[in-house]
C-alpha cells in the first residue's frame, strides 16, 4: 500500500469529519434556536389570547341575545298583565316578571364578565403583537448569520470533497475498499502517523521490538499498529 496516498486520503476525511462536527455545533444555532422559539412563543400567546377574545365576544353576543328575548318576553307579559282582572292570574304574571327581571340581571353580569375577559385578553393579544416584530427582526439576523456560516462550510466541505474524488482515484481499487473498511472499523481513522514512539491513532506507546520492525519498513510503506491495528505510516 502507499501510505502516503492513503494519508493524503485520511487528512481530506479527517477534515470533512471535522467540518461535520462544526456543523453541528455552529455557535449561530443557539441563537437562531433561542429566536424562533421566541417568535413561536409570542405567535402562540397572540393566538391563544385573540382566541379568548373570540370566546369573550360570542359570550357576549349571545348575553345580549337573550336580554333582547327576555325584554321581548317581559313586554308580552306586562301587556297580558294589563288586560287581566283575576287577582291570580296578575299575581302569577307579576312573579313571572320578577323571575324574567332576575334573570336579566344574571344576564348582565355574565356580560359584564365577559366584557372583562374579551378587554383582558385584548390586552395581551396586543403585549404579543408588539413584541412580535421585534422578535421575527432578531430570527431574521441569527438567520442570516447561520446562514453566512453555514455557507462557508458548505464551500470548505465542496472543496475537500472535490479534493477527495482526486485523492480516491489515486489509489488502487483494492486499497481503498480496505481504507474504507478500516475507517469504519476505527471510528473514521484508518491511517495514523507515528509520532516518535505514538500511533496518533489509538495514542499508546509501541515497544522497541515493534518500532524497530515499522522502522525497518521501505520508505512509504504502510505498517499496522500492534495496539490498535489501524493502519501506521512510519515514514
Amino acid at each position: 500500500m502507499d501510505g502516503r496516498a492513503l494519508l493524503a486520503l485520511q487528512d481530506i476525511d479527517s477534515a470533512l469529519d471535522q467540518l461535520r462536527h462544526r456543523r453541528a455545533r455552529l455557535p449561530e444555532l443557539a441563537p437562531r434556536a433561542a429566536a424562533s422559539s421566541t417568535v413561536r412563543t409570542l405567535q402562540d400567546e397572540q393566538a391563544a389570547a385573540l382566541a379568548l377574545v373570540a370566546r369573550a365576544e360570542a359570550d357576549v353576543a349571545a348575553a345580549e341575545q337573550a336580554a333582547l328575548d327576555l325584554a321581548t318576553k317581559r313586554a308580552r307579559l306586562e301587556g297580558q298583565l294589563k288586560t287581566v282582572i283575576a287577582p291570580r292570574e296578575a299575581e302569577a304574571l307579576m312573579h313571572e316578571i320578577e323571575l324574567l327581571d332576575t334573570r336579566r340581571d344574571e344576564l348582565d353580569d355574565t356580560e359584564l364578565e365577559a366584557l372583562g375577559r374579551q378587554e383582558e385578553a385584548e390586552s395581551a393579544a396586543a403585549v404579543a403583537g408588539g413584541e412580535l416584530p421585534g422578535a421575527q427582526a432578531a430570527l431574521a439576523e441569527a438567520q442570516a448569520a447561520l446562514d453566512a456560516a453555514t455557507a462557508e462550510l458548505d464551500a470548505e466541505q465542496a472543496e475537500r470533497r472535490a479534493a477527495r474524488e482526486v485523492a480516491a482515484a489515486a489509489l488502487p481499487e483494492g486499497d481503498l475498499a480496505a481504507y474504507e473498511r478500516a475507517r469504519e472499523q476505527f471510528d473514521g481513522v484508518a491511517i495514523a502517523r507515528l509520532d516518535d514512539s505514538r500511533c496518533t491513532g489509538c495514542h499508546l506507546d509501541l515497544a522497541r521490538a515493534d518500532l524497530d520492525a515499522l522502522r525497518a519498513l521501505p520508505d512509504g510503506e504502510v505498517g499496522e499498529c500492534p495496539q490498535c491495528g489501524r493502519y501506521l505510516m512510519v515514514k
